[in-house]
């Protein structure tokens, strides 16, 4: 039986935190780990399109996942809200 993968709603970010308009957005990073207050774990998505990922070989336990987005420069956001899945 397949997990029940959490599924964030993802909608690209379309303005910097200041208002003005997101011209350069470069990728994500997929943080994720054991312990919600401590994703130590990271995957850099360097395609901005990209609408899916998946993180394969977790071992079992409940792992936690956030989503921070990055620009050209590498200036990166504060992450999503945090979400978890158990894997049995």
């Amino acid at each position: 039986m397949a997990p029940d993968w959490p599924k964030p709603a993802r909608i690209p970010p379309t303005e910097n935190t200041d208002g003005s308009v997101l011209t350069n957005l470069a990728g994500y990073n997929v943080r994720y780990g054991i312990d919600p207050d401590h994703l130590t774990q990271v995957i850099k998505v360097t395609n901005p399109g990209l609408t899916a990922y998946v993180v394969d070989n977790l071992s079992p336990g409940t792992w936690y996942f956030a989503i921070t987005s990055y620009v050209s420069d590498g200036t990166e956001s504060a992450h999503s809200a945090v979400i978890s899945t158990k894997i049995s």
